[in-house]
């Protein structure tokens, strides 16, 4: 992104289950099935402290995950990724071959805490409600 190097934009890093196990798209996350869902007490301190190590402002942990805010140069120097706007006003991940992903590469994660993170993706802007959503 080139636009506003000093524009702070946040991504949601996803933790694995206790268990090892990613969370699919299929997965129900209820209130009666959220424990085996959840990211052991000790991947989620070494996650959170790996991002604030590198420089990321976290957020708390809710559910499988928690919120890194940041400029944009931080994200692409941090997951060696090229970001860009959406046309919808989100931010997305730019591939090898020009199309736009959510996600970020995971080899950006800080080593601390690569056996923990399932995903570190970006979360697109409502497709409701007002559509101004930068300064």
């Amino acid at each position: 992104m080139t636009d506003k190097k000093t524009e702070a934009i946040s991504a949601q890093v996803v933790l694995l289950s206790a268990s090892g196990k990613a969370p699919t798209p299929e997965a129900q996350i209820t209130s009666e099935t959220i424990a085996k869902h959840a990211p052991s007490k000790e991947a989620v301190e070494r996650a959170t402290r790996a991002f604030s190590d590198a420089g990321f402002k976290v957020g708390p942990m809710v559910g499988n995950s928690f919120s890194i805010t940041a400029p944009a140069p931080k994200f692409e120097a941090q997951f060696k990724a090229r970001l860009r706007r959406t046309k919808e006003g989100g931010v997305e991940c730019v591939a090898e071959d020009g199309s736009g992903r959510c996600e970020l590469p995971l080899k950006g994660v800080p080593a601390p805490a690569s056996k923990d993170v399932a995903a570190v993706t970006f979360v697109p802007p409502p497709d409701f409600g007002p559509s101004n959503f930068g300064p």
